[in-house]
């Protein structure tokens, strides 16, 4: 919410005092209270001078005037206000949707839906507030600041509480996942690791931030039906599965589904995904057999992100695939098993190279000739000549 006394700033003071005063402030929050590090201190405080600047310039030169005594919302000025918005918010999203491009490895326009398109809209129109600001600045001093300042203060509160409520529900997820996860030392943090792999697959396809969110979770819970005792031996067993017990296997997605269904929240986009991802694009997978575009693209995310995990965790019957072969036999089922589309983006993505990379660090490992051979006809549920998904 800061935006709105610095837009009301703009309306009070020259462009030195106006942008002064924004720097200040905006130096102290993110030392003081916020401790970033010094790097994104400097790009903070150095893209809010380039955006009220240029905001500043593009008000005053449109014939918007600044005064700490007078305002007077005139045609002329209302046209001058829009413009100086307009200008601060492009500047300002342009220069942190770089820099989350940067950092994230992402596509400029990826990053762009990312950051700016869910909020640009809302933050423009809630800018009206700066000007009513700067109006009950000049009215009636520190009591007009108070009359907007303090019901902001509290809606900001709420969204704080709110988005600790978020934290705290996602940290007892992942504790429940991760005691699901404690009867298999193959598959122990496996679920995390995915969720890992989806959510940053998802955000370099360019999907909406609530979709990725909504993917990340359903990522994160795709296994939980494995909780039921029956799968216990299926778990611990090291040898093949035989036909009876790749059935029951392969019921799991369907009985995770129903256990996320049980939460309200999580109905719809989260269970579907979790519900169908084992089907293969190509119409071979299961529980349903739906193909392409028919499969939520939740399910089609996380299907690529199971297969990675599981082609780079070791195993008592193959030890994990290189980054390379990971790379081989993604191309190679590509359009059999997962989506093109999406097999293009995790083979190009750097970040994801990374997070690959990182598990294969931990694990250690050389891969023996023929490794993907042993792996194909392991004891995960697959169907002959495709890669069995870790679960």
């Amino acid at each position: 919410m800061a935006f709105i006394p610095f837009i009301a700033s703009l309306l009070l003071f020259q462009t030195g005092w106006a942008v002064s005063i924004a720097a200040v402030a905006e130096l102290g929050v993110e030392y003081a209270v916020r401790k970033k590090p010094l790097i994104k201190i400097f790009f903070n405080v150095g893209q809010l001078i380039v955006s009220l600047s240029l905001a500043s310039w593009v008000y005053q030169g449109l014939g918007g005037t600044t005064s700490l005594t007078h305002f007077h919302l005139t045609p002329t000025g209302a046209v001058a206000i829009s413009a100086a918005v307009v200008t601060y918010f492009v500047v300002n999203t342009t220069a942190v949707t770089s820099a989350v491009a940067l950092s994230d490895r992402l596509p400029f326009d990826a990053a762009w839906r990312r950051i700016g398109g869910p909020s640009l809209v809302y933050d423009i129109f809630s800018s009206a507030l700066g000007p009513l600001l700067a109006f009950l600045y000049v009215q009636f001093q520190l009591g007009g600041i108070l009359l907007l300042v303090l019901p902001l203060f509290f809606v900001r509160h709420i969204y704080q509480v709110n988005m600790q409520l978020e934290q705290v529900n996602r940290d007892l997820l992942e504790l429940m996942v991760k005691a699901i996860e404690a009867r298999d030392q193959y598959t122990s943090g496996h679920s995390l690791r995915v969720s890992r792999v989806a959510g940053q697959l998802a955000k370099e396809s360019g999907l909406g931030s609530k979709v990725v969110e909504q993917i990340t979770t359903a990522a994160l819970l795709h296994d939980v039906g494995k909780i039921h005792e029956d799968f216990a031996p299926l778990l611990r067993k090291e040898a093949k599965l035989d036909g009876t017990e790749k059935a029951l296997m392969q019921t799991h997605p369907s009985r995770s589904a129903d256990l996320v269904s049980t939460i309200s929240a999580f109905r719809g986009p989260i269970e579907q995904a979790v519900r169908y991802h084992h089907e293969n694009y190509d119409g071979t997978g299961y529980p349903h057999g739906l193909a392409g575009e028919a499969i939520p693209i939740g399910a089609r995310v996380i299907m690529l992100a199971d297969t990675m995990d599981a082609m780079t965790t070791d195993r008592p019957y193959r030890r994990a695939l290189t980054y390379e072969r990971v790379v081989e036999e993604l191309r190679r089922y590509s359009g059999r098993q997962f989506d093109p589309q999406l097999v293009e983006v995790a083979v190009s993505s750097a970040a994801i190279k990374d997070l690959v990379a990182a598990r294969l660090r931990k694990e250690q490992i050389e891969v023996p000739a023929g490794g993907l051979e042993v792996f194909a006809r392991g004891e995960r549920p697959g169907r002959p000549g495709r890669l069995a998904a870790a679960g």
